[in-house]
């Protein structure tokens, strides 16, 4: 199978080829828009894998998509060139459009809410007819936050509560299209689901210190805006409250943003985005400082079979500098099942689509394990 990655060279594009292509036999073509970047990566893997790959200059954003898929001919197409935020309005889901009309399946990494969301409604259809599978949200968020839900669901009669974060090292490899992600929810309200009410909240604030125990320790937590946040109540609709947060583990670093965001919800700055490649050069003054290890939490709280007050706290924890792997397994998997006809034509989310168990079968790879800290019914 031959696979077209856009943004095979980014934070977690260069790790998805980098498993793809010493853990089975496809062909990969790695596209961007930086001619030096895929020389660059070209090298890379030549000396590390000793393999070959091919190389395409490609803008997400442009017009002559489809024609670029004819000439490089994929089977599937892994689009993992963020931030989705700017694939909207007049470009919105080119890639998976010229997809469609070439006749190639799809996959992305996004984690915009309305571009993930969205997708099904306005590519379902199209995607049926032409036979392809597209599918968006490959990531962490929905993914594997549905995965686990998914894997505990049955320890619930009633599952009420979903509050989960995300915050990686300090010493992780970050990436200009994750910080500008960030940067366009940051200061603006969004809707949340809270006690059974839709409620109004800001990027990056409702600040909280969170203590996800050894070996995290405890990191500052404030408000994301994900797809999780409207996909959720939908597909469990006796959920009364959904939040999710983020947090950067040096506390200078995420107070900085917090202050930042009232600057932008105050309208003393109408675009935080634009500073996205200044902040993200800013952070690496601070590199020396904290550790590589990042994690994610997820509590479920409920009632169990017998009516009795439940909760299970479940974390992932990823050392060594490991945790930008952890995005890109869900779409590690949904490539070997599109590869084997597991899955069938259509646009959707990444939603029931792996196991927790798949999961951490490749997660392993890199030591990366998950434990319930506290388990109580």
């Amino acid at each position: 199978m031959r696979i077209l990655v856009i943004g095979g060279y980014g934070t977690f594009g260069k790790r998805l080829v980098e498993s793809l292509v010493n853990f089975y036999q496809y062909e990969i073509i790695v596209a961007g828009r930086s001619g030096e970047k895929l020389a660059k990566t070209k090298h890379y893997f030549s000396v590390s894998a000793n393999t070959e790959i091919e190389t395409a200059q490609l803008d997400v954003t442009s017009d002559d998509i489809k024609a670029k898929l004819s000439l490089i001919k994929p089977n599937l197409v892994i689009n993992a060139a963020g931030p989705y935020q700017l694939q909207k309005g007049k470009c919105a889901y080119g890639v998976a459009k010229a997809c469609i009309e070439y006749g190639c399946h799809y996959i992305d990494l996004a984690d915009d809410s309305e571009f993930v969301t969205q997708f099904s409604e306005k590519l379902n259809q199209q995607a049926r007819d032409a036979g392809v599978i597209l599918v968006t949200g490959t990531s962490t968020i929905p993914a594997l936050t549905d995965a686990v839900i998914r894997h505990y669901l049955t320890e619930f009669k009633t599952l009420q509560s979903v509050e989960y974060g995300i915050s990686p090292g300090n010493h992780t490899e970050r990436g200009k299209g994750t910080v500008g992600s960030i940067l366009s929810y940051t200061g603006r309200p969004f809707e949340t689901l809270s006690e059974g009410q839709w409620k109004s909240v800001f990027g990056w604030q409702d600040i909280k210190r969170y203590d996800f125990g050894s070996p995290i320790g405890k990191r500052w937590m404030s408000n994301c805006e994900i797809p999780d946040l409207k996909l959720l109540p939908a597909i469990y609709p006796q959920v009364e409250t959904v939040r999710f947060q983020a947090g950067l583990e040096l506390g200078i670093l995420h107070i900085g943003l917090w202050v930042l965001s009232w600057l932008r919800r105050i309208n003393l700055i109408k675009n935080l985005s634009r500073y996205a490649h200044q902040l993200l050069q800013m952070s690496y003054w601070f590199y020396r400082w904290g550790s590589d290890v990042g994690g994610m939490y997820l509590n479920l709280k409920g009632l169990d079979k017998n009516g009795k007050e439940k909760a299970i706290y479940w974390q992932l924890v990823a050392e060594k500098g490991t945790g930008p792997n952890v995005p890109t397994i869900a779409a590690e998997l949904l490539v070997e099942k599109i590869q084997t006809g597991q899955l069938s034509a259509g646009a959707r989310p990444c939603i029931n689509l792996f196991s927790l168990e798949e999961f951490f079968q490749v997660a392993r790879r890199w030591e990366i394990y998950q434990k319930e800290v506290n388990y109580e019914s």
